[in-house]
């Protein structure tokens, strides 16, 4: 056999192990990182700050041959493992639905093609009008298991439509309208309410439905409140009430660029 094509394959093959590492250790380095992201954003921050501090314990009780303390440290990690399980389920099953409802491939969506103008002026109108709506725009999780249960509509987003569809009584404004793909593709859709503390008395089952939206996905949610007239925002875990009517438009504009998710997780 050639011997210089012994060596290069050789070289070949030492390449792609440490191609192989680092492919390993990026995957892994990414969903630790996508994992404390959603973490940071809700309760189970504070849990993962104890389990660290825990850790950090049983180091220095196996360094520093603290028997005791390591005895007990030891004793109670499974109990600590089951607490855990059942006091933060919501969070758990959200991580697991948001990683399997994700779409990994990046995409863009082209605002320009997006009727912006029609729906924040639909806004605008139902909440000078003190109607109530529910609008939620879909971002990287799909909604489609959401969007099925409600009545398919797949039409343009008109002010028109939109004011329609949430003026009182009518068969279909009891509920919230998902956009996809810069359609409305369904309407009267129910979503999962939440029990945050961010809500208060005076918040009703629109505004628990669209925290909950929030919390189990990243979509961009705005209601309109029939008491008040007040728009608020939902978007991964946050909620902003009393938005202007000259801040709307570039608040969505915001949400709604890729290149902003990031900066999302840091508003308060």
């Amino acid at each position: 056999m050639n011997p210089f094509f012994t060596t290069a394959w050789d070289y070949i093959k030492i390449s792609w192990e440490y191609v192989r590492i680092i492919i390993d250790i990026l995957i892994v380095a990414y969903i630790f990182y996508w994992i404390y992201t959603f973490l940071s954003r809700s309760r189970a921050i504070q849990i993962l700050k104890g389990l660290i501090i825990i850790f950090i314990a049983a180091v220095l009780s196996k360094v520093l041959r603290l028997e005791t303390l390591n005895w007990l440290i030891t004793n109670l990690t499974s109990y600590i493992v089951i607490m855990i399980i059942i006091l933060f389920q919501p969070e758990l099953r959200r991580i697991i639905t948001q990683f399997g409802q994700r779409t990994w491939l990046p995409t863009s969506m082209n605002t320009d093609a997006f009727p912006l103008d029609e729906l924040v002026n639909a806004i605008i109108a139902m909440s000078e009008e003190k109607v109530g709506s529910l609008i939620v725009i879909e971002r990287g999780t799909d909604l489609r298991g959401y969007i099925e249960s409600g009545v398919v509509v797949n039409a343009g987003i008109t002010e028109e439509l939109i004011r329609t569809i949430f003026f009182p009584n009518t068969p279909l404004h009891d509920g919230a309208i998902i956009i996809k793909e810069a359609k409305i593709a369904a309407a009267a859709c129910y979503l999962p309410l939440s029990d945050s503390r961010q809500l208060k008395k005076q918040h009703g089952a629109r505004h628990r439905a669209a925290l909950g939206m929030a919390e189990e996905t990243d979509a961009l949610v705005i209601v309109t409140s029939e008491e008040t007239g007040n728009i608020s925002i939902m978007v991964n875990d946050k909620f902003q009430s009393k938005i202007k009517y000259t801040d709307l438009k570039n608040m969505i504009l915001f949400y709604m660029n890729p290149k902003s998710k990031e900066e999302i997780y840091n508003i308060k």
